[in-house]
């Protein structure tokens, strides 16, 4: 068992912890700690949400996101305050957070699940992490068409009906990472991006993953894939020197167990 990190000095460059956390089964009373910490931005884009599933997948990934990141910077998760990208991707704010600056992360929800990635690592310029659980893709020709490159399509669509939603998934996963990596969204055309998916199948330590950009997109990074645990499929992008490798460190907890540790209870983390 270990103890969740205390602050940046732990993180070695270029170390990228992979935080796994379950969101299903949150008892109301720490759904309720969990929107008590949420930024006047959040609590406005919480009041626009009409359903309840959406509100509580923003309560939880959001609070959770604020009380992984406060272990780190040795703050309160309710004195966090971020910006934004052009896209919608939170980094800490300079202005307030100015000696943490370094500190890169990046976070994606699915089904039960929340992955966030998180670095000191002074190299380490940029993330981006996707999600997704394993399920039915509805419409998948026309999906191909849109977001992938006819080579990829081909490799899809040739997949055997038991592998195919699979195999689209893992370069939807792989693709988002990127995307999210560069501070981009996927109106900026996954076409533009072609992946090579050389793997049998999913292990649950990362995979590389080879990249290759189509006209001016500027590189994502190194690209890995893995699985989280059965029934999804992860995938990062990180921006670093290219004779760097990150030394993944992969952690599972629950929502519980870092509301817990705030209230001074013990809150581990198994790797993974």
């Amino acid at each position: 068992m270990l103890e969740l990190y205390q602050g940046p000095q732990r993180l070695q460059p270029p170390a990228i912890d992979l935080w796994l956390l379950s969101t299903e089964n949150v008892a109301a009373a720490d759904l309720a700690v969990l929107k008590a910490c949420l930024g006047l931005g959040e609590q406005e884009q919480l009041q626009h949400l009409r359903l309840a599933q959406a509100q509580r997948q923003l309560i939880t990934s959001r609070g959770c996101l604020r009380h992984l990141l406060s272990r780190y910077i040795d703050q309160p998760p309710e004195s966090l305050s971020f910006s934004y990208g052009p896209r919608g991707k939170p980094a800490l704010d300079l202005t307030s957070h100015g000696k943490h600056q370094a500190l890169q992360f990046n976070l994606s929800h699915s089904g039960e699940r929340l992955l966030v990635a998180v670095s000191g690592a002074d190299s380490v310029r940029a993330i981006g992490v996707d999600l997704e659980v394993l399920r039915p893709v509805t419409h998948l020709p026309g999906l191909c068409r849109r977001y992938l490159t006819p080579t990829e399509a081909a490799q899809v669509l040739s997949q055997p009906n038991s592998q195919v939603d699979q195999q689209f998934l893992h370069y939807w996963t792989g693709k988002e990472a990127c995307f999210k990596a560069l501070g981009l969204g996927i109106a900026d055309s996954m076409q533009s991006l072609e992946l090579a998916l050389n793997y049998p199948e999913l292990t649950p330590n990362p995979t590389s993953v080879g990249v290759m950009t189509l006209g001016d997109l500027e590189h994502p990074g190194q690209l890995y894939q893995w699985q989280p645990e059965p029934g999804y499929v992860g995938a990062i992008a990180v921006q670093l020197a290219p004779q760097l490798t990150p030394d993944f460190r992969l952690y599972q907890t629950t929502s519980a167990a870092l509301i817990g540790d705030r209230r001074g209870c013990p809150a581990n983390a198994t790797m993974g």
